[in-house]
């Protein structure tokens, strides 16, 4: 599926997806929308809004409806109140930050604004005079940051800020009282602006827009003017000339903008230009074009028009710092953290349901090739040992750096099996099963040159379909040869890689391949369990898919879903720009914070449509997000992510696979620094992150369920003797952030990026407790202890650790550990109590000592 057809079955099914989230969802405050726009970006001539609007970056022009036209650069602050006319365009590198507030949400917070027309214009004042306007730009920035926070979702936060910034507006830019507009007025004027925005590059006369809206020609006449403050033939004209504006940016002539945007002819439009800007379309262009050159100078050269590149994006996360940094100036003292108390109750005895603990059934190796490598080996041994993984998946198995399939040195082709022989023979010798993953294609067989990627692997489809099933059926006879069907009938076959995507071949081709695959795979034994590796935005097709695989009779018996929390950035409601970069794939992490639940239901829910409720759904690959440079997987962030998601989805799939187990994937360009966010539960040197010491404590779970909720689980032992309770303090991205926006995150300063969260302090009252003696044992990961990254920030971010310092680190790595004792009475009631702050976890196991008779 290309991206464009993926994009429009995103977008038709988008809505339906996540009504349920959103009827589930915290409303935010209604009525106040942020927004960005760029020069290439199309904004509204008027709305009945009010808009308060920020220049975060570059340099433009306003105009307003009296043909008055204002240079703005950076920090510039202004408002355009509901109905007036005001025209943007910006210079290339241009940022602007929109605030729209609705009369109804307006009224919501503050009734008396709307008696008032409001003049903020900052950029008529010289820069000794901006007092005022700095008091505005301090309160939009609290707002904005509020937003971002998600704290609109908080309505006292929410409502105090907006309340703060209309109180300031009114005290400093009211400007006389509003001219009253009926409801019954401004449904009608909306009607006949909606005609004009559809017809304007047609010929619009009064008597068709009257016809249109069935209002006769004297009320609107009488209306723009009082509406608008010109006539309808003004209005026209200027919608006319904001889109021609447009496409000033572009190659094309004076006379063929003036034609494609409904002008007469060139004259026409040069006239408009002259009352309503001041200047000529020429000097216009010349204009632009003398201020691009500027910006192409001071940015290197790079900056060219409607043509961003990744970094271009990335330069303008520090544009938030323009308004960011007014944020602070109205309040020196910092808000006091935030405290909230979560009890649970929850008893012994009973009958309780078994935990299947299938979180622990898949770890991901990573390539191949990567599972040759002596450290990589160290950690999955040590993580059998601390965890005890089922299966260990392991991927790319044909890419070239495997050898199976190559030429020597002479140029004939060899087949080897010896690599793969090697990773299965570890994966065994600890004590796993192979999940194996047959692809990616090798040179040999490509359908097309090999991909300009940091791995040896191709990105392509075989050739010779009977080539392909050769070398597969020569594999499968290899591995029965060696290892024998018993032992193999255990292990999870993936007969090709994932259709994330149908760039590499359509979906008939790609089934095909994976027919053949499969059956070389059965033709040993039909008892061998397949499965299908769907990727992250193929739950639209795989009904499709499904069907023409049982058509086929190559159905799996398992299907694995791929989970990132990610959504593409068209999915996203609040227009905010992804930033693009080299290091990951160009997606927005979800703003759902039960997304991977929400996202494994769904995919249940088609699978029981298609009465295929007992194949078995496991999550082969699961983490927080796609990128492979967030810093923020380094952090106890992702400690608490790991709790959260694995606890509370024990139920919805059959296995959940983290990916993964290092980070060195070399799919990216390699890092220096030790801590460079990739994906691994340990670094490239093997330092053990957070999240791997939250891993462990989840290997001490016991297998019955007591209790769970959010925030919480409890287990034990079938004889009870012993309980382990974990807590957890979860906060998700904040919205800058979610949208690759790292304006707020730093090498050693990692923690600003979230939304403004509670500390919690769980108060656990656990029942039907025999009487006797108990030993405590509270194992917690702190950003004091438990996090080697915290530690090697507070060391002084060494680029290169020396082998005392990673020592130091390394031990770091140990979580805060407490112990004590305490007796259970007549009552039956063990209590405690632990402090969580923000992204910490803990795990309290309670062991019987004795038992009172």
């Amino acid at each position: 599926m290309g991206k464009q057809k993926g994009k429009g079955m995103e977008k038709q099914e988008k809505k339906t997806e996540q009504e349920e989230i959103l009827r589930k969802s915290p409303e935010p405050l209604p009525g106040f929308q942020f927004r960005i726009y760029r020069a290439e970006d199309k904004r509204q001539l008027w709305t009945a809004d009010f808009e308060l609007l920020f220049l975060l970056k570059g340099s433009g022009r306003v105009s307003y409806e009296d043909g008055a036209v204002y240079q703005i650069q950076e920090k510039a602050l202004f408002n355009v109140n509901g109905f007036q006319i005001c025209s943007i365009d910006l210079d290339d590198a241009g940022i602007l930050l929109s605030l729209k507030m609705s009369a109804d949400a307006i009224a919501s917070v503050h009734i008396e604004f709307l008696k008032y027309e409001i003049n903020c214009r900052s950029f008529l004042f010289a820069e000794e005079q901006q007092e005022q306007f700095d008091v505005i730009r301090s309160d939009l920035a609290r707002v904005f940051q509020e937003a971002y926070k998600n704290n609109l979702t908080q309505p006292v936060n929410a409502r105090s800020r907006v309340t703060a910034l209309l109180e300031d507006l009114v005290k400093y830019f009211a400007d006389g009282e509003k001219v009253k507009h009926s409801q019954s007025g401004r449904e009608r004027i909306q009607m006949a602006s909606d005609y004009i925005l559809q017809h304007y590059k047609e010929e619009i006369t009064l008597e068709d827009l009257a016809d249109h809206i069935y209002l006769s020609r004297t009320y609107i006449s009488r209306s723009f003017p009082r509406y608008f403050g010109v006539s309808f033939l003004e209005y026209v004209t200027q919608v006319r000339l904001a889109h021609a504006i447009l496409e000033m940016h572009g190659d094309a002539t004076l006379t063929e903008i003036a034609y494609n945007n409904g002008f007469s002819n060139e004259n026409m439009m040069i006239r408009a230009f002259r009352k309503y800007r001041g200047m000529t379309p020429g000097e216009y262009r010349k204009n632009m074009i003398q201020t691009a050159s500027a910006e192409e100078e001071k940015s290197g050269g790079r900056i060219k028009y409607f043509d961003r590149t990744a970094e271009d994006y990335e330069k303008d996360q520090d544009a938030y710092r323009a308004l960011l940094q007014y944020a602070a100036r109205r309040e020196a003292e910092i808000d006091a953290e935030k405290e909230n108390s979560v009890l649970i109750s929850a008893a012994l005895g009973g009958r309780k349901q078994r935990i299947a603990g299938y979180w622990r059934r898949v770890i991901n190796g990573g390539y191949a090739r990567s599972v040759l490598d002596a450290r990589v080996q160290e950690e999955l041994e040590q993580a059998m040992r601390d965890i005890g993984y089922e299966f260990i998946r392991i991927k790319g198995v044909l890419n070239d750096d495997m050898c199976v399939l190559r030429r020597d040195m002479k140029g004939e082709i060899r087949i080897g099996y010896h690599y793969i022989d090697e990773v299965l023979d570890f994966i065994l010798s600890i004590g796993a099963k192979p999940m194996i993953e047959f692809g990616q294609v090798p040179e040999l067989l490509a359908d097309r040159p090999a991909q300009l990627t940091m791995r040896p692997a191709q990105d392509a489809a075989p050739k010779n379909l009977e080539a392909w099933r050769s070398l597969l059926g020569g594999i499968m006879d290899h591995l029965r040869d060696r290892y024998g069907v018993e032992r193999m009938r255990n292990w999870i076959w993936v007969p090709w890689v994932n259709p994330n995507g149908f760039e590499i071949c359509e979906m008939d081709r790609y089934v095909k391949i994976y027919q053949i695959s499969y059956q070389e795979i059965k033709r040993i034994c039909p008892d061998f369990l397949t499965c299908l590796s769907h990727g992250t935005c193929m739950e639209n097709v795989m009904e499709e898919m499904l069907l023409k695989m049982k058509e086929a009779c190559c159905l799996p018996e398992i299907y694995g879903a791929r989970c990132f929390s990610t959504v593409m950035p068209w999915e996203e409601q609040e227009d905010l720009n992804l930033i693009v970069n080299n290091d990951s794939y160009d997606f927005a992490v979800s703003g759902d914070i039960d997304h991977l639940q929400h996202y494994l239901r769904k995919i249940r829910k088609k699978l029981q449509k298609m009465e295929l409720q007992g194949m078995t759904l496991i999550v082969d690959e699961c983490s927080n997000n796609v990128w492979q440079r967030d810093l923020c997987n380094d952090t106890c962030y992702k400690a608490a992510w790991l709790f959260k998601n694995m606890l509370e989805n024990e139920k919805e799939a059959n296995g959940i696979g983290y990916f993964s187990i290092n980070d060195r994937l070399d799919e990216v360009f390699p890092a220096r620094d030790p801590f460079h966010g990739g994906f691994g539960m340990f670094t490239c040197d093997g330092i053990p992150k957070a999240v791997y010491g939250a891993a462990k404590l989840l290997g001490k779970m016991g297998t019955r369920l007591v209790a769970a909720g959010k925030g919480y689980f409890i287990s034990t032992e079938e004889k009870e003797e012993r309980v382990q309770i974990y807590l957890y303090n979860y906060v998700h991205y904040d919205m800058l952030y979610r949208h690759r926006h790292v304006v707020n995150i730093s090498r050693t300063d990692r923690y600003q990026v979230f939304q403004t969260g509670e500390n919690l302090t769980f108060s656990v009252q656990l029942q039907k407790v025999p009487q006797g003696e108990y030993r405590l044992q509270c194992y917690k990961i702190t950003r004091e202890q438990g996090s080697p990254y915290d530690r090697w920030a507070a060391m002084g971010a060494p680029e290169v650790l020396t082998a005392e310092e990673k020592e130091i680190v390394c031990h770091s790595a140990d979580p805060e550990y407490r112990v004590w004792r305490q007796t259970v009475g007549e009552e039956q009631i063990l209590r405690l109590q632990e402090h969580l702050n923000i992204h910490e976890v803990a795990c309290i196991e309670i062991i019987c000592l004795n038992h009172h008779q």
